[in-house]
């Protein structure tokens, strides 16, 4: 019976978000415009806060009301990168903050209950960049482990294999502005590591029994495919058709691992 899933791939966010959704911070508070430095991939300078003294005549607290916020964003056409929270205060993302921008918000919302953050990128570019990477196939094609939309930063992050990143990032830089880039680049050793012997070889299924050192019984089966990477002791490419029973064995899961009797997760 299928108890719970062990999660490999890295998707999570820095900061907790209202929405999921990409974007990062600086220096801020209820205000005015200040230019943000942007930069290339994996640059911090994608956002920048903006600290000014003008107070409004806002009583809205947006921690009370974080739709509301999206929806006075979108009624007032403000390009966004949405919003995340951070020491009791709600931080708005403003592509290309302005006096304008920052008088409408002061007059809305609570002074010391947010912060503006200068954004280069609108949630809705950063949705539509990941988006490609889904409609052209490039987790499975590159063996990519996931994606997410970083609030803090406003990026995409790209999680893959580091064997993967030669190839993978002029493949993706291809299809998606650099600039909306960061990567999260994972050691095979970073991964859930198993040590075990071979109990059962499913050359049908392509896949492997194994029984973990200390367990008594057999638990986990290993599926294999053409992305899996395999490695006798002194470091030389081998197959799945070199795998024999009783043979030990080191392994390291790259998906989800679906904790049935046995077990199953993809190598």
């Amino acid at each position: 019976m299928k108890l719970s899933l062990l999660r490999l791939i890295l998707l999570s966010l820095l900061a907790l978000s209202l929405t999921g959704c990409g974007t990062q911070l600086e220096k801020s508070s209820n205000g005015k415009n200040t230019p943000s430095n942007s930069s290339g991939s994996g640059s911090n300078s994608g956002a920048r806060e903006v600290d000014l003294n003008i107070v409004g005549t806002g009583t809205i607290n947006p921690m009370m009301a974080p739709g509301e916020v999206r929806s006075f964003l979108e009624e007032n056409h403000i390009a966004n990168g949405d919003m995340y929270l951070k020491e009791g205060k709600v931080y708005i993302k403003i592509v290309g903050l302005n006096d304008e921008t920052s008088r409408l918000l002061a007059d809305q919302y609570k002074v010391g209950t947010y912060k503006t953050v200068n954004v280069t990128h609108s949630i809705q570019e950063l949705e539509a960049a990941q988006q490609k990477l889904t409609d052209h196939d490039l987790y499975s094609k590159l063996n990519l482990y996931g994606s997410s939309l970083d609030v803090i930063k406003n990026r995409i992050i790209i999680t893959m294999p580091d064997t993967r990143k030669a190839q993978a990032k002029p493949e993706i830089e291809k299809l998606v502005n650099p600039d909306l880039l960061d990567y999260d680049i994972q050691k095979a050793s970073e991964k859930t590591e198993y040590n075990g012997t071979i109990v059962k070889i499913d050359s049908l299924n392509h896949r492997v029994l194994i029984l973990v050192d200390g367990e008594k019984e057999p638990s986990i089966y290993f599926s294999f495919n053409e992305k899996s990477e395999m490695f006798n002791t002194i470091g030389s490419p081998i197959t799945f058709d070199d795998l024999e029973e009783q043979q030990k064995v080191r392994l390291w899961a790259a998906g989800d691992i679906a904790t049935s009797m046995p077990a199953y997760a993809m190598s």
